[in-house]
């Protein structure tokens, strides 16, 4: 394994390939930099920054990011100008996938000393360009193209991430294709590549490799993720493309203390090729296994290495050129229908860089000699996660090497074995500005699941369900419609309204449209395609209320059936209602913050039924005399209307009234949890005519 490989093989965990943003030889060139302590560095450092950026540069080269960061921060603490360690939390801190942070630091560096090193730039570049901010990663790239000039790989990295930058947004502007959606099964740990599994038995499944704790055999965890550092493979009830049943562990034989992930599995079923690695015989890489199912003892083989993929490559082990033999590092396999053609990921000598796609043959019994894609699917970067469809006249795969969105993206290629055609990148919101790969494509190309670190998910990585759209969603017919009925009786309210809001950006509040309903109480709105709204139902003599409703991920005409009957509490004239949660100290009749959300629920009530007008009516415990308590609950039911007041509500539509201890909840009151019940605010609707008076804008 090269040093590039090791870097990125602890770095990335294993199983998941490491984003990279330049070639090979830049990285090797950068950690050995780091590792030898240039003496530039050296003679510009103090004895203390030099032991910490020799301690943050062995955590940084070994994977231990979490523990980098904090040497290198420690450094920055005792020179805020070391350009050196500034740019490294940058790095840092894009491979702990904390993208907001890293281009903190690479702006911090660019301040420092901004013609220190041009390639800042390309790495400030890819920051943005994770971010979504094409405008800002497209300036960086040309500030790197105007700095750099040599027309090198670097030099065609920029040119392909500024024409990824051009691609992103021009994709945001086409309709999209498919609706994606996280499917239900993902954990707080990382679940990815998912792969499909029909045994002709009773129950379809989708496999998984995942970081989840459950039946995980690692006793190690993964620096500075809080999860197991060794996947495992899960299998989970497919019961329809978006509904899935219990997650379990595969387990033994196939499940051990190593890195077990990336299943695929023949058409029929029975047989499974996989990922190991860490294992003793490929501890710095990955091979690819098989297993065979047992349909009588329903369980899986003892795995055995496909030997005819399993290759050697030559491994330095130290400083001094020691090089040993070990196997190639091969990994994430994936079968055509007929099961006699292996595609797989591999960083074996021969390809065109970094981690090319290749294939082999079953010959027999045996697979044969692999054989590379070519150029036309892999570049100098990194190809990952082939799928061949049901037809295989369609290849599916990641990279980092043609023009993308941000990380990896999903591109497809139509063709087939030697004349494969130009992969087309599959546009948003398939991809994202952050990593999209492992993708397996069901029913005619039509469904897919895939992975993605996108922002929103539960995990480092999660699996999302894409499904094609039929039809342009401009011309998807979508309503709601329903009935406005009565809480108690749920008896239809007859001529009641309905008021239609679409969500902001910014989660505020727009009206749409009103609909008076007839005898039937029954409403109806057109909707448009991936928007979110909420419905106002209200009546007189009762409680307005309201319903959201969202048409995100919509793939058909549709009538929106869920919790479109809104309901209506009647409105009873001089019932105290208790104010949750209002209650105050002893002897005192400020609000404290806990009455504070309370009052908020209050005023969205008062907002939303602007008819009513209130009495607020305050309460105290026994202590005291009548005469001072009397007060003392005047002056918080004051309290109460002065928040009302000072946050919109009409002064005309409030009243209080100070019961004092005339009215107790509990009596006689045998703890402080008495008291403190009886210290309560409350409030009563006294009428349901209220008329802002003439001229009142309010």
């Amino acid at each position: 394994m090269t040093l590039l490989k090791k870097f990125r093989f602890y770095e990335i965990n294993t199983a998941k390939l490491m984003i990279t943003t330049r070639s090979r030889q830049f990285v090797s060139y950068a950690i050995l930099c780091v590792l030898l302590a240039s003496p530039f560095l050296l003679q510009a450092q103090s004895g203390e920054v030099n032991k910490l950026m020799q301690k943050a540069a062995l955590k940084y080269h070994t994977g231990y990011m979490t523990e980098a960061k904090e040497l290198y921060e420690s450094v920055l603490n005792i020179e805020p100008s070391n350009f050196e360690a500034a740019y490294r939390l940058g790095q840092v801190n894009t491979a702990l996938e904390d993208y907001q942070e890293a281009l903190r630091w690479y702006r911090k560096a660019t301040e420092i000393d901004p013609d220190r090193n041009d390639t800042l730039y390309l790495d400030l570049g890819m920051a943005y360009k994770r971010l979504a901010n094409y405008r800002k990663a497209r300036e960086a790239f040309e500030s790197f193209k105007s700095r750099h000039r040599v027309q090198d790989e670097y030099f065609a990295q920029a040119e392909k991430e500024i024409e990824g930058c051009d691609l992103a947004e021009a994709a945001a502007k086409k309709t999209p294709r498919f609706s994606v959606s996280p499917v239900t099964f993902n954990s707080a740990a990382g679940d990815q590549f998912p792969a499909f599994l029909d045994q002709r038995q009773e129950d379809v499944f989708l496999a998984f490799g995942s970081y989840r704790r459950e039946g995980n055999r690692s006793k190690k965890n993964f620096s500075g993720k809080g999860e197991p550092a060794f996947e495992d493979i899960f299998l989970v009830i497919l019961e329809n493309d978006s509904t899935f049943g219990d997650v379990e562990n595969v387990g033994k034989p196939i499940n051990k203390k190593f890195n077990d992930g990336t299943p695929a599995f023949t058409p029929d079923g029975l047989t499974m090729y996989y990922t190991v690695c860490n294992s003793r015989k490929n501890r710095d890489g990955c091979s690819i296994f098989e297993s065979r199912y047992n349909p009588v003892k329903k369980r899986w083989g003892k795995p055995v290495l496909v030997e005819g993929i399993a290759g050697t490559r030559e491994v330095v082990v130290n400083s001094r050129g020691k090089t040993v033999q070990m196997p190639t590092d091969d990994r994430q396999p994936s079968i055509s229908r007929d099961g006699r053609t292996m595609y797989f990921v591999s960083s074996r000598e021969g390809g065109q860089g970094g981690f090319d796609i290749w294939y082999s043959r079953k010959l027999g019994s045996r697979w044969g000699e692999p054989q590379n894609l070519g150029p036309v699917i892999n570049t100098p970067f990194n190809e990952i996660s082939p799928f061949i469809n049901r037809d295989g006249d369609r290849l599916y795969f990641a990279s980092t090497g043609h023009a993308g969105f941000g990380g990896y993206d999903l591109y497809e290629s139509k063709g087939q074995m030697g004349s494969w055609g130009t992969p087309k990148n599959l546009g948003s919101p398939m991809n994202s500005s952050y990593d999209d790969f492992g993708s397996i494509w069901l029913r005619n190309d039509s469904l897919v699941y895939f992975t993605s670190n996108r922002p929103g998910g539960l995990g480092s990585n999660d699996i999302y369900r894409g499904k094609k759209l039929r039809l342009d969603p401009s011309r998807f017919n979508i309503a709601v419609q329903g009935l406005i009925r009565d809480k108690n009786t749920k008896q239809p309210i007859p001529f009641a309204t309905a008021i239609l809001f679409e969500y902001q950006p910014d989660s505020s509040l727009v009206p749409l449209d009103t609909f008076l309903t007839d005898q039937t109480a029954f409403y109806n709105f057109p909707l448009q395609w991936q928007k979110k709204y909420k419905i106002l139902g209200n009546a007189p003599e009762y409680f307005a209320n309201d319903e959201d409703v969202s048409t995100v991920g919509i793939e058909d005409d549709a009538i929106i059936e869920r919790n479109i009957d809104i309901e209506l509490e009647p409105i009873v004239i001089d019932e105290p209602i208790v104010l949750q949660n209002i209650y105050y100290d002893f002897d005192e009749y400020y609000l404290r913050p806990d009455a504070v959300e309370e009052l908020n629920n209050l005023i969205e009530l008062l907002t939303q039924n602007d008819n009513i007008v209130i009495q607020m009516g305050s309460h105290t415990d026994t202590n005291g005399t009548e005469v001072y308590n009397i007060g003392l609950s005047e002056n918080r039911a004051k309290a109460a209307v002065k928040y009302l007041i000072e946050n919109g509500i009409h002064p005309a539509r409030l009243t209080w009234k100070g019961y004092g201890e005339t009215s107790p909840l509990i009596y006689p009151e045998m703890s402080d949890e008495d008291e403190q019940a009886n210290r309560r605010t409350e409030f009563r609707i006294i009428s349901i005519e209220f008329e802002p008076p003439e001229g009142d804008i309010r």
